[in-house]
């Protein structure tokens, strides 16, 4: 990040955020030191790009010739993200999860020409056709650091190119934001903040410190850094009358800006959407089923896979987001009564689906013995409800728990509800993030206890037409709060992340 003040003295971008020290467990059963597990679309909408004062309406120059000569390749269209695609995809890398090279420089500035003007309104425009495009969640690992990174990818279906890219990466001072806006296939304009747990608006980011930056023809042509009430700027034409050390920052921003901002989409563009789905099988007392052999299958694209857990009694698949049909999975032991888990729904943008804790016993001895459905089989509709509200409804086993809490956070307002049977009323502006607490530890500041993980917490959502998702809580878990789902508009957007520490005293 880059801060730049006409003087000798460079001071970083980012002013101290009042972040959150939060730390999480990683993907599935290991614990990782760095932050993992987080989609970003509840930080990085469509919303997500700041309202920029512009200039004079005069210096908001339609598009250059150059933009407007520009050309699609075929090469620069994205996957079409269609099931066997994103079969082929896991089979070809094993399930694992891909790496993306930032420190290789593969792509690098054009010369700048100060002479050329900005179109100021390239980013709005795109903004406004994202709303037809078709969105995924890819999560990757950083080479080098091992950090986690989640993209939200945003994909024109008439042409196949990729609109706009935001990534998340997770470190040990929280979440930074970018944001990257392209038109065939050409950077026009970044984005870049820190965030925090309780995913703050771009409008505090912006207080907190960020960047704006215009590029023209794959140069750095105008970049905007923000503190509080000030805005700063330098441009390709005022280049030459800085002095050596902004130059320098100058520099190296823009070559660390057009690198990643093409990494990312000759990467991503490759990458169909898949998801994880994880899960525990364990026996009557609890004690944990090695070599159970589960079976995965959606019947509605003839798709079966099958592993075995292992000596935790663990097991993952990675499969496609599956939007015509509902994932069921049989697990089998010896001579015990096969268990089923049945309609797992994969929403679009699911990186993570836990799973829960399967149990299985010899037959007859079983008290988990009938068939588990994920979704109501009934589909009754809450008749309280009206057309534009859901509610949210927490179950948990209180013999292996304290008080389980869910927390309703209103990203606009600041407001939040502690209430167990919660009614969250939704517009085109509304923004919330629904979470699980662990009252007894959070309280006690007992943060690495794996209780709530082993609860068989389930948050389920309804709307007047029945239900919506149902959300298990990650086990093998260490932590007090489990971040569920987010709300943004009328969008359900999973989230399945764990935290330990929570900086803020509003949870407990």
């Amino acid at each position: 990040m880059y801060h730049f003040r006409k003087k000798s003295i460079v001071l970083p971008i980012f002013l101290t955020v009042c972040l959150v020290g939060l730390s999480l467990t990683g993907c599935g059963k290991k614990d990782d030191e760095i932050i993992t597990n987080k989609d970003e679309s509840v930080s990085a909408s469509t919303e997500d790009a700041w309202e920029i004062s512009l200039p004079s309406t005069e210096e908001q120059e339609e598009e250059t010739e150059e933009e407007k000569d520009s050309t699609v390749n075929d090469e620069d269209r994205a996957v079409s993200d269609s099931f066997d695609e994103a079969v082929a995809f896991i089979k070809r890398t094993g399930g694992v999860l891909p790496e993306i090279d930032y420190e290789t420089v593969k792509y690098k500035p054009a010369e700048r020409d100060g002479d050329l003007e900005i179109n100021k309104k390239a980013p709005k425009e795109i903004e406004e056709g994202l709303k037809e495009d078709k969105v995924k969640t890819i999560r990757l690992i950083r080479s080098g650091n091992g950090a986690t990174i989640d993209f939200t990818v945003f994909t024109n279906p008439e042409d196949g190119l990729i609109d706009k890219i935001v990534s998340t990466e997770y470190g040990s001072e929280g979440r930074e934001v970018t944001g990257f806006y392209y038109k065939n296939g050409v950077l026009l304009y970044t984005y870049r903040y820190l965030d925090d747990l309780y995913g703050i608006n771009a409008n505090d980011a912006r207080k907190s410190g960020g960047q704006r930056c215009y590029f023209i023809n794959d140069f750095l042509s105008e970049c905007y850094a923000t503190y509080g009430d000030k805005n700063e700027s330098v441009t390709a034409a005022t280049y030459k009358d800085l002095n050596p050390d902004i130059q320098k920052e100058y520099d190296e921003m823009e070559e660390e800006l057009i690198n990643r901002a093409y990494i990312n989409y000759n990467v991503l563009k490759d990458i169909p959407s898949t998801a994880k789905i994880y899960g525990y099988v364990a026996d009557e007392q609890g004690g944990t089923l090695a070599n159970t052999t589960v079976t995965i299958t959606s019947e509605a694209n003839a798709y079966k896979d099958s592993v075995v857990t292992d000596g935790d009694g663990y097991y993952e698949f990675t499969v496609p987001v599956n939007t015509s049909d509902w994932y069921n999975m049989t697990f089998e032991y010896g001579d015990f009564a096969p268990s089923k888990l049945n309609d797992i729904y994969i929403r679009p943008r699911t990186i993570e689906y836990p799973a829960g804790v399967i149990y299985m016993a010899p037959k007859g001895e079983n008290k988990h013995d009938t068939d588990i459905y994920l979704l109501d089989v009934t589909k009754q509709s809450p008749d309280k409800l009206k057309e534009n509200q859901y509610e949210a409804v927490l179950s948990y086993n209180n013999e292996k728990t304290g008080e389980l809490k869910p927390f309703t956070l209103d990203l606009n307002s600041g407001k939040y509800d502690n209430n167990i049977s919660q009614v969250i009323t939704v517009d085109s502006g509304t923004d919330y993030k629904y979470f699980v607490t662990d009252q007894v530890n959070g309280k006690s500041g007992n943060n690495m206890t794996n209780d709530m993980s082993l609860s068989e917490a389930q948050v389920k959502l309804y709307n007047k037409n029945g239900l919506v998702g149902s959300f298990q809580v990650p086990v093998g878990h260490s932590g007090v709060v489990w971040e569920v789902f987010e709300i943004k508009g009328s969008e359900v957007i999973p989230s399945n992340n764990y935290y330990f520490e929570t900086g803020k005293n509003i949870f407990f």
